[in-house]
């Protein structure tokens, strides 16, 4: 009588593992072909994988020693019987480690130890190995012996010289971490290989082409000089002198870049077009990674970059972040692997646009899942949009990293905004050592696209909403009106309802995502018939959103709020006096008696701005008074490296490191609402009796749902539900104007 499937496979393995001829272990059970992966097999897969992944070439046998390395624990006899069905517990990553770590490998040991549960605090590991050495070195010295005469022929010990020549203790510590990140991917990549071969052949991303990609842009450049209409505005021709100066940069030597440019002057292609040329001139560029700190900004961006370089042939151009949704195809005979979502991973993509969150907490992440991607960051250009966004909590830590990602991992770094911070390194700052700036004449270009004025309501007194929805509704052209919290920019749109001769519309994060793109589409289309609206928003709108109003309305912020928001004001020049004469929009900048701001710095740093131009606004229209006043700022007002991450980096406490370092300090919980749309309610009833989601239904989840603090949950607990699968649901009302009633602006503090 045969024996059942799962018992014969347990008695192949079991017959390998103990045939004291073939000298075989187990790395991985059998594949669905009835395969199993021999230690052998799988220490060499890593291997050759980890030299494929090598930071330089000098580098190349401490990676390969790493990948032989990974997993010795595995010849220990628990894991083989492990392996072969015993339902007994045993740990492996620390026997590797421990022989690094004997051998002085210090920087093998750490990847090898955390290359499961995550890159540890260098002392604690030093701990663990040494109790593990104490209590069971004659099971190391066979588990070595093992694994020694099973790679006797492959093993060579590398030149630990070339890692102890790093010239700074950071170098090291981020070198730890892209060793690490090879690590990861490639036993990911290896043990892939052995379970799922389709899976592994799907991983096949389109080369990096500067040359191709160059032509695809040329071709878009070209459409927008035939189109007459567009040509003839000053603004256009303006963008090409600044794209064609940017450009005569691009033979310039690897390193860090700005382009400071006036919102609507079209930086991103003109950051894209510098790219691509730069990776023209540097054949070790593998990839352009763009970084953006809003969704809102992604999915424009990543839309204008699809359009010009992605067609029915080749995609380039991958997404990364939580909104965006891979399918995989699905029918009853077949399962078919979406590249993108695979490539998600590890970043194995010509062009990636992602997130601050997603790439700086990945850059300080200790975990296996974060940090997979990171080797992939090395030989690209990096391109920041919007930086000012970083928290000055994090800010001199961040540089830090990125100086030494600039120099060790022949990065080029480019950052652009309108509000370019002061980032380089100074007495009682440390930042980046140089930053070139890709614009000649930053002021005269700012002097060019001055296409606003900025006008102070009754000299920054105080007024009600009341006051201010009167002097808004008296404007015969369409306003965007800002505000510093939820709860204001919903009591003024509450104020204007009795004005019904406009089109009136609601913008925050009151809205779950699909909610607040489509309002961002229907604004965009009344400003394209011309409607008269009025839009009372908070600062969500500021920064990346391409609206352009004749007026705009901004209560008292600081400073890159403020510029940010007057960017949503003519933005593209094309207003016009009743002679046909070029005119300017109009910013008016206003100070309410409704009290409550989002945070104490905040109210600060709105103060401290106002104190720098009040009584002379002109300086709002100059390119440096955004950095003199970070500077201000950061001299007066911040510690921004309060943390000491930059310290905690030169213990390589990879752990600590993690813990601390946060771009967005998230106390808030997301809460599910099903009684959007027809379609939010369709998923509720999908996913309401699950105990366990798939990762594509959590992204469809995430699109309906909005984040929520502490207060807003304990005062509403009536109202939300916790299913199954972990996931709150609101179960009250929710409106088409404003989302989530009453949702109290997270520290708001009153004044």
């Amino acid at each position: 009588m045969e024996a059942p499937k799962h018992l014969s496979h347990l008695r192949k393995q079991d017959e390998v593992r103990r045939n004291p001829i073939t000298r075989t272990y187990i790395a991985h059970s059998e594949n669905n072909k009835g395969e199993i992966q021999t230690m052998t097999h799988h220490s060499l897969g890593v291997a050759q994988f980890m030299k494929e992944f090598v930071l330089s070439e000098k580098f190349s046998d401490l990676y390969e020693f790493c990948g032989l390395t990974h997993d010795i624990g595995k010849y220990s006899n628990e894991f083989q019987r492990y392996i072969a069905g015993d339902n007994i517990k045993t740990k492996h990553s620390i026997y590797g480690a421990l022989y690094a770590f004997d051998k002085r490998y210090v920087e093998i040991a750490l990847p090898v130890f955390g290359h499961h549960a995550g890159l540890p605090n260098c002392p604690e590991m030093r701990q663990q190995i040494f109790a593990e050495l104490n209590c069971k070195k004659e099971k190391y010295n066979s588990i070595c012996k093992k694994w020694l005469s099973d790679v006797e022929n492959q093993i060579s010990l590398p030149d630990n010289e070339n890692f102890l020549g790093l010239s700074d203790v950071l170098f090291q510590e981020l070198f730890v971490r892209m060793l690490y990140s090879s690590l990861v991917d490639a036993d990911s990549l290896d043990t892939e290989r052995h379970f799922n071969t389709e899976k592994f052949n799907t991983r096949k991303s389109p080369s990096f082409d500067s040359q191709l990609l160059l032509s695809k842009l040329q071709q878009t450049l070209k459409s927008f000089e035939a189109n007459p209409e567009k040509n003839e505005l000053e603004i256009n021709k303006l963008r090409n002198n600044v794209r064609i100066f940017a450009e005569s940069k691009a033979k310039l030597p690897q390193g860090c870049f700005s382009l400071t440019l006036p919102t609507g002057l079209g930086k991103t292609i003109c950051s894209i077009n510098w790219a691509l040329h730069h990776a023209k001139y540097h054949d070790n560029i593998k990839r352009i990674i763009i970084v953006l700190p809003f969704i809102s900004i992604i999915d424009q961006t990543a839309e204008v970059l699809k359009n010009i370089f992605d067609d029915d042939n080749c995609n380039y151009v991958l997404e990364h972040h939580s909104n965006v949704i891979y399918m995989e195809d699905k029918d009853e005979d077949e399962f078919e692997y979406n590249p993108k979502l695979l490539a998600t991973e590890n970043w194995d993509y010509p062009i990636i646009v992602t997130t601050n969150v997603q790439f700086f907490e990945s850059l300080f992440s200790n975990k296996r899942s974060m940090c997979r991607k990171l080797h992939n960051i090395q030989d690209s250009i990096i391109i920041f949009d919007e930086i000012q966004t970083l928290p000055f909590s994090v800010t001199e830590s961040t540089l830090t990293m990125l100086d030494n990602l600039q120099q060790l991992c022949r990065c080029s770094m480019l950052f652009c905004t309108a509000t370019q911070p002061d980032f380089e390194s100074r007495e009682g700052f440390s930042g980046i050592k140089h930053i070139e700036s890709l614009v000649e004449n930053p002021q005269l270009v700012f002097e060019q696209t001055r296409r606003v004025t900025y006008h102070p309501i009754d000299d920054y007194k105080e007024i009600s909403i009341s006051e201010l929805s009167d002097l808004v509704s008296k404007n015969s052209q369409s306003s965007l009106v800002v505000f510093n919290t939820k709860k204001k920019a919903r009591l003024f749109f509450e104020e204007m309802k009795d004005a019904s001769q406009y089109k009136l519309y609601h913008l925050s994060t009151s809205m779950c995502p699909i909610h607040r793109k489509r309002v961002i589409k229907d604004i965009r289309e009344s400003l394209r018939i011309g409607e008269h609206i009025i839009v009372s928003s908070t600062q969500l709108i500021e920064a990346g959103v391409d609206m352009d109003f004749p007026i705009v309305y901004r209560e008292l912020a600081p400073l890159e709020s403020i510029i940010q928001s007057a960017g949503r004001c003519n933005r593209e020049g094309k207003m016009k006096d009743e002679a046909g004469q070029e005119k300017k929009g109009d910013v008016y900048l206003f100070s309410l008696m409704e009290s409550g701001q989002p945070s104490k710095q905040y109210h600060s740093w709105s103060e401290f701005a106002n104190l720098l131009y009040k009584g002379n606004e002109t300086k709002l229209y100059t390119h440096d008074f955004y950095s003199y006043y970070y500077r201000e700022l950061v001299r007066n007002f911040a510690n921004t490296d309060k943390l000491c991450i930059t310290n905690d980096r030169k213990k390589l406490l990879f752990q600590t490191v993690a813990d601390k370092y946060k771009i967005i300090d998230n106390k808030t919980q997301s809460v599910f609402v099903p009684n959007y749309n027809e379609d939010s309610l369709e998923l509720y009833t999908h996913i309401k009796n699950q105990e366990f989601l798939t990762k594509h239904e959590r992204q469809l989840i995430s699109q309906y749902s909005v984040q929520i603090y502490d207060k807003f949950l304990r005062e509403n607990i009536p109202l939300i539900n916790i299913e199954k699968c972990g996931v709150l649901v609101w179960t009250g009302a929710y409106s088409k104007d404003f989302g989530l009633p009453f949702i109290q602006d997270f520290k708001t503090i009153i004044i």
